[in-house]
Parts: structure tokens; sequence; C-alpha cells
């Protein structure tokens, strides 16, 4: 039990002789985790923003409005432990049972009576008109009647990203519902859609769940980019249309992510922490690298050539990018998010073009790395989930060796570029000192700089400086 917001509870109940319930999700985790988490959602028959101020002011903590219109307040207490929120609302309707009618499933229609759970540390005084703790028991998500996913369609989504979280099934009367009112959910705010959305993509197995989003029908809606690929043939090598193959692609980011320690095992722990990092709330990296999966061939059908019996889509990976930037804004996602995915995108054949017998040049490592930056690891794992999502069909001795190359790849990025770009031998100011003004040649000499120490032509900054007057003469 979390202890930690345990300890306030007392305070709080003695600022009022109101009932106040734990509600929502407080009470479906502590159902099926025993934990009573940071985030605690109270809610009470009338005055709940009046005791949130001064819950606020007897724990020292925060207080602010969640939603006015709604009386929807928030009070926040920082530990040394963790930050804990708490939620204040008022019944929606006359009385508690009204209330909980108008929730979403059967697991989040519940309340505790907080007074007595306080007392006693007993779950047996949960209010459940709706089985929601029989549904926890056998794991599944139900909707507590068909009109809550008018009321606010985004609940199908929230259904999918439920189960994707705590492991549950959607009860089979629910898909139902969710299905025939698929279309609604582009009611729904793009932030609110791409928030839930992306936190799908954050998991691992986030292919089944795409997987569940397509059988009921929310998966064409969120990205109709993948319906025009539908039936459309890749070429050689590929029994799967386009659309099959992008989604297979994003089930193979889970393998690759595994297979790291093989591929590099000097680097793997840093890539897979790498991935965890956030790009925005609720999105971290390795989420949008499954997005960029999803998207990285959708400028195929429109790139369509043939050529005595060849197919070919040239530039597909850049006509893509352009396509998929367009898509990130749909979703309101932050400029670095954008900036990963279509980055991403633009240089996914980029891995293959270096596995050519021998290995990669310095030059075109060099180039690589300066073109991805901090989103070279992503790129390296889309590619090889792009050939993985092919190699079960394609002849072993025609398969590109994308892995060895990977391995450099990586190698060179960690070892050498890194290092170089963290701690250049010579800088803009050493350019600007020289009377040579910013411009495009400007960043071409500090590239080729730059790609010489990484290279380890140049060892220090004197032979930089040397070759740097060099290139002004």
């Amino acid at each position: 039990m979390n202890t930690a917001a345990l300890t306030y509870l007392p305070q709080l109940l003695s600022l009022t002789s109101d009932s106040i319930y734990l509600v929502g999700g407080s009470v479906r985790d502590l159902l099926i985790t025993d934990q009573l988490f940071k985030d605690i959602d109270l809610m009470m028959p009338s005055g709940s923003e009046t005791v949130a101020r001064s819950f606020a002011d007897a724990i020292n903590g925060s207080f602010f409005f969640l939603d006015e219109d709604r009386r929807i307040t928030r009070v926040i207490k920082r530990t040394d432990e963790a930050s804990l929120q708490f939620d204040f609302t008022n019944f929606e309707g006359p009385d508690l049972a009204a209330d909980l009618g108008r929730r979403d499933f059967t697991m989040n229609a519940m309340a505790l009576d907080l007074r007595e759970f306080v007392r006693t540390g007993s779950l047996d005084s949960i209010v459940d008109l709706f089985n929601g703790r029989g549904d926890i028991q056998s794991r599944l998500i139900r909707i507590t009647k068909p009109e809550v996913l008018e009321e606010d369609p985004l609940r199908s989504l929230r259904a999918v990203r439920f189960a994707t979280t705590l492991g549950f099934a959607i009860e089979e009367g629910t898909a139902g519902h969710i299905r025939s009112r698929a279309a609604l959910i582009n009611r729904s705010s793009p932030e609110r859609i791409r928030d839930e959305f992306f936190q799908i993509l954050s998991q691992r197995g986030a292919s089944a769940y795409l997987a569940l989003l397509d059988s009921l029908g929310l998966l064409p809606q969120l990205l109709p980019e993948l319906e025009v690929l539908r039936g459309f043939a890749p070429g050689r090598y590929h029994v799967y249309d386009v659309r099959t193959h992008s989604l297979k692609a994003t089930e193979q980011v889970d393998s690759v992510m595994d297979d790291l320690p093989k591929i590099a095992p000097d680097y793997a722990d840093r890539v897979l922490e790498h991935l965890d990092e956030p790009l925005e709330q609720l999105v971290p990296r390795k989420a949008a690298l499954r997005f960029a999966c999803l998207l990285h061939d959708i400028a195929k059908p429109e790139t369509f050539t043939e050529e005595n019996g060849r197919i070919h889509f040239y530039h597909h990976d850049g006509i893509g990018a352009a396509k998929a930037k367009e898509t990130c804004k749909r979703f309101r996602l932050s400029r670095d998010t954008e900036a990963l995915v279509t980055g991403v995108i633009r240089q996914h054949m980029r891995l293959f073009n270096l596995s050519a017998p021998g290995g990669p040049s310095k030059n075109a490592l060099y180039r690589y790395c300066r073109d991805m930056r901090d989103g070279l690891p992503e790129s390296l794992i889309l590619a090889q989930a792009d050939a993985r999502a092919t190699f079960d069909i394609m002849p072993k001795e025609l398969f590109t060796d994308t892995e060895r190359p990977m391995a450099a790849v990586l190698a060179y990025y960690y070892d050498k570029f890194l290092k170089a770009e963290a701690k250049p031998l010579v800088t803009g100011r050493d350019l600007i000192a020289r009377g040579f003004a910013p411009g495009p040649r400007f960043r071409e000499i500090l590239d080729e700089i730059r790609e010489q120490q990484a290279a380890g032509t140049l060892q220090d900054r004197s032979e930089a400086l040397d070759h740097l007057k060099k290139i002004l003469l």
C-alpha cells in the first residue's frame, strides 16, 4: 500500500463531516494491485472545492482548477518520495448512483467510502452497481451502457489503451458497440486522441493492440493514410501488401530491441535507455519509432514505377517523410517528435545502402550520423524491422545483411561521432575570429573538420586549426 498517500487522508477527513469517496481509477487500482497510487480520485456530494482549498493549506500543497466550469480541482503535495496528486469533484447528478452511472467502464464505476477505508483498511464498503469488481476478476473491460461511447467517443480508444496497460480483454458486447461507433472517434480533439494512441504505442507488444484497433474499426479512422496501402503490392520478395507489411514491421520493432544485446552487445543498454526517453508528455522515443514504422512506406503507391518488369519506388522515403509531417501535425505532435518521425522515415533506406561488402566507409558513417544525430538509433531499428518484416519469404542468399552494418554504425556513433560532437576541436567562434561570416560554407567547413576528427585524422586542436588554415587559404 502507498503509505505516502495514506498519510494525508486522515487530515483530509478532519476538514469536513461530509461524505468523501475514493472513485474511479483509485478504486480500480486498489482492487487490481492492492496499491493506492500517487494519483488519488476523490468525490463529494457537494462543496469539494472548499475542502480541496483547505486541504492544500493544511498539507502545504498547491491548489488549482483542472476544469473551472465543472469545478474539478487538484491538490499537489510534493514529498521526498513522490509527487502526490489529489483530484476533487462533486457528484455529477443528484446522488452517488447517478454519478457512477455516467462513467465509462464498469471497472471505473465504483466508489469506496473514504472514512470507512481509512478506519478499517477494508474494501468491503465498495459501492459497485455494475459488477466492476467481477469484471476486474474476469479481466474484462465492459462499458456501463452503450450511450457512454456517444457521450465521449474517446472512450472507444481508452478501452484499447486500458487493454494494453492492464492486459485485460474487451468484453464481446462492448467490442461490438465500439465497432458500430468507430467513426465517432474523430469527434474527439486531436490532443486527446494523441495521448491515448501514444500510450498504446509506448507499450511492448503494441502491435497486438494495433491489430485490436484494426479489428474494432478504429485504426482506419486514426490513420486513414494506411488504407491506401491496403492491397497494394510492394514488389518482389513480398507476399504482404504494403499495409500489412507496415504493421508487421511495427511488430518487429520489439524483436529488434530484444536482439540488441546480440547485434551490438556494447551499446544495447544505451540504445534501450535512449528509447525510453520522453520527447513530450506521454510520447517516449520508442512510441515515436513505432509511429514512424507504421508510416514509413505511405508514399509507395504514388512513387510506383515499373521498368523492364522491375518495380521501383524512387524517392518514396523523402516523399513519405513529407506526408508523415502532415500526419504529425494532425496528431498535434511536438516539433521534436515530428522531427524524429520524419527524419527516421526519410533515412529508412540508409542502412541498406551501407550494407555493401567490405562495410561502410568512415565518410558514409559520419554523414549518416550527422544527418540523423540523436535519431540515429531509431533509424537503425526501423531499417532492421523493415527488413525482418519481409525476411520470412526472402531467399537468404538475396537477403541484405543489415545486422553487421547496424553494429558498425552504432559503434561509430557512440565511440566517435558523439565524442566529436561533445568536444569539437574547432567551433564557429574559431571561424568568426578568422573573419569568416556564418553561411552555408561555414557549416560545411565545421562538418568537414568534425568528420575528420571523428575519423581520427585530426587528433588535437592544433592539428584542427592547421587544417582550418589550409581550408581558408
